[in-house]
């Protein structure tokens, strides 16, 4: 999956303000930090926490045992089946690599993933669980690496945070374990929780089911199930659903399905608003060429120009008008109205399962020929520079970028790997899968023991619904902490939390689903990275200050 390249840090970088600190500070404590989560933003954070040369107390706060892989790939939430859609190139390195990770691993290590040596690539989609062990590898080296620097780590797992309460002295951390519950109170404390699923209630009163922990899913053996969404996270659903009735049968050639008994009773449909599934995984170099026109220094002088939005749009139509011109004239970028229908208009036309393998086939005939096509790459590129205007834009240019432009890029960078493309059609093949079409206005109701779907396909009827659309974006107001939820702000620049009572030190906010609430491009492990430097800068920022007071 291609993530936006993070934006970088307008901050002093992160080695200079402690730069020579330590002398200055040698008489006074070491600033204590407190890590809630441990996932990748959290490993991200920690990696830069430690290039700061004054000494830090650092303790690091997960309700599970196990630090390191956080939701997304963590064991017993994702079933082993599951790929993660980020390629190993893509995936900024921790202490090293994930590709050196894996080559350095045993015979027994690959084995147990059903990775062979000869499929260990900078391109290569791997098992979520693959990415969980390497995190779980990278926290620790990086703990170990803290420590010979002369800073403090304590790993406080099976701790659940109950909430941050910021105080004049600092900000107090309530937890609880098993066994009891204490506070803390830290100079410094980065909220890096992730993900948040649930299952909740639909308007109408009928249960909308959370795809996740994966083994929660069991409970559908044998049933009837809706999947509301038809991308990354219904895809995951769909192989952990069929991997509990049959198992996948794969080879380079081909892909089947085999269910375990053959009167299961099990079907799914997969229901969006298009009825697509996403693009297999394109071909396209990395890193990225640079745009001619539509670049970050020539649409920053749009910046505070009235229908500043339009005039971007404009900028970036010349641009494909250039390099594609063909997509150019089947899409009119410069016209804002209706610009994602026209988009996805060629898709919805064919809207066949046909048609998936004929895409398929191409991905891979231009995956093996390293040819892109041009509207893709330019678009991918795009999307990195809007993500920079984000904040510029007013509520009404807001709600039409994310109506007519997110879709469209969400669709070009949400590209899933060619086996999950195969997956789909062998379930599709053996009878348990279909994939429809609900459109914008569609309506869910309960009607006695099952859930009817009634939209642009007609209606459909199971017994159970899970939402498999994604993280709901979230704000601090949502966050399992009292105190912040009552009465803080967040800067979307620095990520910072202020409230009534500002504490000595800081509070760094890079929850993703806080986060996407303002940048609905906040979801890959580059901008994991670019948030763990951000909360790390924070706080190296204020020790500089504190070194001048």
């Amino acid at each position: 999956m291609r993530r936006p390249t993070p934006r970088p840090s307008h901050g002093t970088p992160i080695a200079s303000p402690a730069a020579g600190l330590s002398s200055r500070k040698s008489a006074n404590a070491p600033q204590s930090v407190a890590l809630v989560g441990s996932g990748a933003t959290a490993i991200y954070a920690l990696k830069h926490l430690i290039e700061i040369s004054s000494p830090l107390t650092i303790h690091i706060f997960e309700r599970e045992r196990e630090i390191g892989p956080g939701m997304p790939y963590r064991n017993g939430v994702n079933h082993p089946q599951m790929l993660a859609n980020i390629g190993s190139r893509e995936i900024p390195p921790v202490g090293e690599s994930l590709e050196a990770f894996l080559l350095n691993s045993n015979a027994a290590t690959l084995a147990e993933f059903g990775i062979t040596h000869a499929e260990i690539g900078p391109e290569t989609f791997y098992p979520r669980l693959v990415l969980g062990r390497y995190f779980i590898a990278q926290i620790a080296a990086l703990i170990a690496k803290a420590r010979g620097r002369g800073h403090s780590v304590e790993v406080r797992s099976r701790h659940t945070v109950l909430d941050i309460e910021p105080t004049q002295l600092g900000t107090r951390v309530k937890w609880e374990t098993p066994h009891e519950r204490g506070t803390e109170t830290f100079d410094h404390v980065i909220l890096a929780t992730g993900h948040q699923w649930r299952d909740r209630t639909d308007n109408s009163g009928v249960q909308l089911h959370s795809p996740w922990p994966a083994e929660s899913l069991r409970r559908f053996i044998g049933c009837a199930v809706g999947l509301l969404g038809s991308s990354l996270t219904a895809i995951d659903a769909a192989v952990a659903l069929a991997s509990f009735h049959g198992r996948f049968e794969e080879n380079e050639n081909q892909v089947r399905w085999v269910p375990h008994t053959p009167d299961a009773g099990f079907t799914m449909v997969m229901m969006s608003r298009r009825g697509v599934l996403p693009d297999a995984d394109w071909y396209y170099p990395y890193p990225l060429p640079s745009l001619s026109l539509f670049t970050r220094e020539a649409i920053s002088d749009l910046i505070g120009r009235d229908n500043f939005l339009i005039q971007c749009q404009s900028v970036l139509a010349k641009e494909l008008e250039a390099l594609d011109p063909a997509y150019a004239a089947r899409t009119r970028p410069a016209q804002l109205e209706g610009f994602a229908q026209r988009h996805f208009a060629d898709r919805l036309s064919k809207n066949s399962w046909e048609d998936v393998r004929s895409d398929l086939s191409l991905a891979k005939a231009n995956r093996a020929s390293k040819v892109s096509e041009p509207w893709r790459v330019v678009l991918l590129a795009a999307h990195e520079v809007y993500q920079g205007l984000l904040e510029h834009l007013t509520p009404e240019d807001r709600a039409v970028f994310d109506r007519e432009l997110f879709r469209v890029f969400s669709d070009v960078y949400a590209s899933v790997p060619h086996r999950s493309i195969e997956r789909m059609i062998a379930l599709h093949e053996a009878g348990v899968l279909e994939l429809v079409r609900l459109g914008e206005d569609y309506s869910i109701a309960a009607e006695r023991q099952t859930v009817r779907i009634t939209g642009a396909s007609g209606t459909i009827t199971v017994e159970h619904l899970i939402d498999a659309r994604g993280q709901r974006p979230t704000d601090l107001t949502e966050l399992m902490f009292p105190t912040l939820r009552d009465a803080a702000d967040l800067d979307p620049e620095t990520l910072l939390v202020s409230g009534p009572h500002q504490p000595a030190g800081t509070i760094t906010c890079v929850a993703i689903p806080v986060v996407l609430k303002r940048n609905p491009f906040v979801q890959g492990l580059e901008n994991a990275e670019a948030l763990g430097r951000r909360a790390a800068q924070n706080i190296a920022d204020a020790i500089a200050i504190r070194s001048r007071v």
